[in-house]
């Protein structure tokens, strides 16, 4: 593992990265090797050459902690089994580690940075451009994005009680050209930045950011791949392969 320099951290900020044992996509994808290192590594790394102050790993499995730790996260806590289970939602994972970190261990956080292990393309910088980005729009939330590429909202379709194709937009407002259509935004799901009193009094199926008050920073689409099953990990796998080959 390499050390490198530590850059200027920003106060009271805070990352959990949260990586459950019982992935059903990618079985035990979170420790498995991408890039000759567990596909966490990725993310732990990012973060930590990043300007946040505390990096923190939110596990409920003995192994994912011993590979957060091994290369530099913190682990402070095991979580519990109510957070970990298939109904779990990213918000009940969320609060759980902050209200640990708050009470447990004394940390004033002031901005959460949620940052899934799924996303191991994206950059100490894209990270540091996103706080940069939610300190400048002084919005509640922010997310990262990438443009629509292959599949273009206004070529999509509902279907009908009937079972006819609805188009999403009339057909007579959408350009003849595609090189004419607008750009589209998808969230990649690699960053999530929120103020800490936005998580105060949310009701239970409420979003980790808020809807009202939400910035987007945009990400190139090889650094927005999101693992999710085997398909996703081999094209992760060639992507690496050729950034290797463009380095030799």
């Amino acid at each position: 593992m390499v050390t490198c320099m530590t850059p200027r951290k920003i106060p009271h900020t805070l990352a959990i990265i949260p990586a459950r044992g019982g992935s059903k996509g990618l079985p035990r994808k979170n420790v498995r090797l991408l890039g000759g290192i567990p596909l966490i590594a990725h993310t732990i790394r990012a973060a930590m050459e990043s300007r946040v102050e505390r990096v923190i790993v939110s596990t409920d499995d003995d192994e994912i902690a011993a590979v957060s730790h091994e290369w530099g996260a913190e682990t402070p806590f095991k979580r519990p089994p109510e957070y970990a289970g298939d109904a779990s939602t990213s918000l009940s994972v969320l609060l759980h580690a902050l209200r640990f970190m708050e009470q447990e261990q004394s940390m004033k956080i002031e901005q959460v940075i949620f940052l899934q292990p799924t996303s191991p393309f994206r950059r100490p910088r894209h990270i540091d451009e996103a706080l940069q980005k939610f300190d400048e729009k002084r919005a509640v939330s922010l997310i990262s994005v990438t443009e629509v590429q292959e599949y273009h909202p206004y070529f999509m379709f509902t279907l009908g009680s009937g079972g006819d194709l609805e188009p999403l937009f009339q057909m007579e407002q959408r350009p003849l050209r595609r090189q004419d259509l607008p750009s589209f935004y998808r969230i990649n799901g690699a960053i999530y930045i929120s103020r800490r009193s936005y998580y105060e009094n949310l009701p239970d199926r409420a979003a980790i950011f808020d809807w009202n008050s939400l910035s987007a920073y945009v990400m190139d689409a090889p650094s927005s791949l999101d693992i999710n099953d085997y398909l996703d990990f081999q094209r992760a796998e060639l992507m690496l392969q050729k950034e290797m080959g463009k380095n030799l």
